[in-house]
């Protein structure tokens, strides 16, 4: 038995922030033969699920980096939290330093509304601009998720009574997301990835793709060294360590097409169709 795990923004997405037809076929092919998707991304899984509806899916969903996962049905496997304390600690310190940030729970995606309509002024400055447009444009998508609640600061996030499993900070400035990187990374009980050149985004430390693959694989009894994980960012990295079989996406950066199996095509150019079924015909059909 096999599992196939699929990022989604830079992945499975493609430009539009869309499944393709083709990458839908593929997905349908794959399960037709007995293999399970699973959508694991940074995304929060009521995001996730509405993308999936729309494009008449229903696979399993790693959501929040790990921090939750969800059965196709929709039921809750596991959820980590960053606990309550070091949440208040982590935006403190974000707002002090003008970060835009998201805080993800189980039924929205809080963010300050100035900081919010200002990022937005910031990402189409960048992309007026050649050396910092693509940047722009995919941290302009990200803005596209579904379940964004608008607060006036950070303290009215914290009055909400849910669990917080993720939180995304921003910023085009390099020198300053590299401190946010240090300072959060030092921090024992704490987790930290990048999705994108423009974020970091912190989870409970235990609370990765791979962790909740490992956990995935011995509840569904799949053999991990047979299944396949495609990404094409940092956040990708975990999960293509516990896999047999991994591919970094035409569109990813050069370290992460590095630590990979193989490279498929760009997210654009169905580049996970075309990964799924180089993976039944080589690496499924063949043992």
């Amino acid at each position: 038995m096999s599992f196939i795990s699929i990022d989604l923004d830079g992945t499975l997405l493609n430009g539009e922030n869309e499944i393709s037809e083709e990458n839908k076929k593929a997905i349908q092919y794959a399960k037709g033969r007995g293999i399970e998707v699973i959508i694991s991304t940074g995304r929060a899984y009521f995001d996730v699920q509405t993308i999936c509806k729309k494009a008449g899916i229903s696979p399993y969903i790693i959501g929040t980096n790990g921090a939750t996962t969800h059965s196709k049905d929709g039921k809750v496997i596991s959820s980590i939290p960053i606990s309550k304390e070091r949440v208040e600690s982590i935006l403190k310190w974000l707002n002090e330093r003008d970060f835009y940030y998201e805080v993800f729970t189980d039924k929205a995606i809080y963010t300050l509304e100035k900081r919010r309509e200002y990022f937005y002024q910031e990402i189409q400055r960048m992309k007026s601009t050649d050396l910092y447009k693509e940047t722009a444009t995919e941290a302009e998508r990200q803005l596209d998720q579904f379940g964004y609640v608008l607060v006036e600061n950070y303290p009215d996030i914290l009055k909400q009574e849910e669990e917080v499993f993720n939180i995304v900070a921003c910023s085009f400035d390099q020198k300053k997301l590299a401190e946010a990187w240090d300072r959060f990374n030092m921090i024992g009980e704490l987790g930290v990835v990048s999705s994108a050149e423009h974020n970091i985004e912190i989870t409970n430390i235990s609370a990765s793709k791979g962790n909740a693959l490992e956990k995935m694989a011995i509840l569904m009894n799949v053999s991990l060294e047979k299944s396949m994980a495609i990404g094409d960012s940092n956040n990708d990295l975990s999960m293509f360590r516990k896999v047999g079989y991994s591919v970094a996406m035409g569109n990813a950066k050069d370290d992460i097409k590095a630590v990979c199996t193989t490279t498929t095509l760009k997210n654009d150019d169905d580049g996970v169709a075309h990964a799924i079924y180089q993976f039944m015909e080589n690496y499924v059909l063949q043992k």
